[in-house]
């Protein structure tokens, strides 16, 4: 009952309120998922639109009846691609443009959206605005007029940012602001700037109606629109929309030809003939989504005699009702080991005194942070003397240490030697530049690094047998979560449902429960019934339902693979230098002034 009177509610809005609207360029519905066009109005919706590109070209009528010509013409290109990385990172791209006889617009345009919660993203968009004037077409027209003493073009840069919610299932909210840096688009700085616009829109569903209001702050003051909408989850859409002036309004229509394609159609006529300067456009647009799911096969017609015999039984299941979707069924797991090893035979409780916990080593808990010590290094080289003989100075050990390392890097033919040092080393690590520089063999670096404050205050911390011995391990899941998107082939009613992730034993190993309507995404943590991260290997999940005629289904199960990549760094604290020269990443020479 709320929902009729929701319903006659827009239809009494469109047919009688009373306002202006007034719009330049293509503008799709602020809270329209399944429309192309919505990411010109509002860049936080790429985050839910499916992967696609759209082509659109839109022409006018001068003249209705007597006179019928399209002299102003307009076109639009987009790109979305959502989750492009991770689950939660979009991007889009929007090209358009608007000529006539005497002056044409352009904007070219990038878009970034990011899904901060599962219902909700946030957007921003960056564009070049260019405008021009056809001086071919100019009669009686003084060339040295100041305007155009640059030129009759100029470009201008704009922003525009935007959010997008649907805090339950049948409501959608947007809102932002379009020129927010006010872009100047005269052609002498004349401070002919564009207005900041203020939008704001909500949809409500109505089983398979959808209805939406928008108002605008900007240029015109006050506008509202209203749209009405029949869609259908097969990519089919009709709908219609008039400012509440019904000074002009439009039709639309959405069809799936085969494939990914789509065509659409729009028809806008202006109804007040001073609204407009045409009688009425045409705009048509091609849109291919990206990894649309296939139709389903027809049932086929049982055959009337068949031979009998004896078959094993068939898994295979009949289309249901509900299919599942998922851009995220190939999960990436990395695992970093840190294990440090002590050479007792070499090393005693004295030198052992002399390490900080910043010489052991650590994994940052961000694993994209990872780094080996020493890490925070400037990337000059430092300026030391040329002339420092360590030879000199240095035990016979030492020495013996030097011409093995520099046997090694001669024989792995290694390109680079890299001597890190901190302040007060600066003589030793001249010098022991000089002495491996003695032959030629390679260029060596020095460089001093920096300690931030957490690794000074580890600097000055002791080793102890418990740090020794412990293995430090991060792990990183791309992507973080597993959204899983059912997409309904029928109507139906749902009253509870469930996700069921079974192993390739088809053993279940987690379920997700739910009541009511299966929402837009299930999400999963890639965990099992024990909170535990899943194993590397093949699994399936399907979709479990029960109607509201207490009828239960289930949907087609679904492969998912994970993959397990493994990295294990080990930190050998010695005096024999042949234990570390066994194929090692690479060779850094720490210094340290103690």
């Amino acid at each position: 009952m709320i929902k009729r009177i929701i319903l006659l509610l827009f239809l009494f809005y469109i047919l009688f309120w009373k306002t202006a609207y007034g719009q330049d360029f293509i503008y799709g519905p602020a809270t329209s998922i399944m429309d192309s066009k919505a990411q010109f109005a509002n860049p936080a919706i790429i985050s839910f639109q499916p992967s696609h590109f759209s082509l659109g070209v839109k022409a006018y009528h001068m003249g209705f009846f007597e006179n019928s010509q399209f002299d102003y013409r307009h076109g639009y290109f987009t790109l979305s691609t959502p989750r492009m990385v991770g689950s939660r990172f979009g991007s889009g791209l929007q090209v358009q443009y608007f000529d006539s006889p005497i002056f044409s617009r352009s904007q070219f345009g990038g878009s970034a959206s990011l899904q901060i919660l599962r219902r909700l993203a946030i957007g921003a968009n960056i564009s070049l605005h260019h405008i021009g004037y056809n001086q071919d077409n100019f009669v009686g027209f003084d060339f040295d007029d100041p305007v155009f003493q640059d030129g009759f073009s100029g470009y201008a840069l704009n922003t525009a940012a935007g959010i997008y919610a649907r805090p339950i299932s049948d409501l959608e909210i947007g809102a932002g602001a379009r020129n927010i840096n006010e872009p100047d688009l005269s052609l002498i700085g004349a401070n002919a700037n564009e207005p900041m616009e203020i939008f704001a829109a909500v949809s409500y569903n109505f089983g398979l109606l959808k209805g939406t209001f928008e108002i605008i702050e900007g240029r015109y003051g006050l506008q509202n629109r209203t749209h009405i909408e029949a869609y259908s989850t097969k990519g089919y859409y009709v709908r219609a929309g008039a400012n509440m002036n019904f000074d002009s309004g439009y039709l639309e229509a959405q069809a799936h030809v085969f494939g990914g394609f789509s065509v659409n159609y729009q028809y806008e006529l202006p109804i007040n003939e001073f609204s407009g300067n045409t009688s009425g456009s045409h705009m048509f647009s091609l849109i291919y989504e990206f990894n649309r799911v296939p139709p389903l096969p027809e049932r086929r017609s049982p055959v009337a005699i068949q031979t009998s015999f004896e078959r094993s039984r068939s898994s295979a299941q009949l289309p249901s009702a509900i299919l599942l979707n998922s851009d995220t069924d190939h999960l990436k797991l990395y695992e970093i080991n840190l294990n440090r090893r002590v050479d007792y035979a070499t090393v005693t409780e004295f030198d052992l005194a002399a390490l900080s916990g910043y010489d052991i080593g650590r994994l940052e808990e961000q694993p994209e942070l990872e780094r080996s010590p020493y890490q925070n290094i400037k990337p000059t080289e430092a300026p030391l003397p040329e002339t420092i003989d360590l030879t000199v100075s240095v035990s016979d050990q030492y020495r013996q240490t030097i011409e093995l390392l520099k046997n090694y890097l001669s024989e792995e033919r290694i390109q680079e030697l890299q001597i890190l040092i901190n302040e007060g080393s600066e003589i030793r690590a001249s010098g022991l530049r000089n002495t491996i520089q003695e032959e030629d063999l390679l260029p060596v670096f020095i460089s001093e690094f920096v300690l931030n404050e957490e690794d000074s205050a580890l600097y000055q911390t002791p080793v102890d047998e418990t740090m020794l011995l412990a293995s430090d391990t991060v792990t990183r899941l791309n992507p973080e979560t597993a959204r899983i998107r059912p997409i309904f082939t029928a109507p139906i009613n749902v009253t509870n449902w469930s996700l069921n992730i079974f192993n390739q034993n088809d053993l279940l190993i987690n379920q997700i429960n739910g009541t009511g309507n299966v929402p837009e995404y299930i999400e999963w943590d890639w965990a099992d019934n024990n909170g535990e991260l899943v194993e590397p290997g093949l699994y399936y999940y399907n979709l479990r339902w029960v109607d509201h005629n207490g009828v239960e289904e289930i949907s087609r199960p679904r492969n998912l693979y994970v993959q397990k990549i493994e990295r294990n760094i080990t930190i050998d604290i010695t005096k024999d230098i042949e234990r570390i020269m066994d194929d090692p990443d690479q060779i850094n020479v720490i210094l340290k002034n103690n």
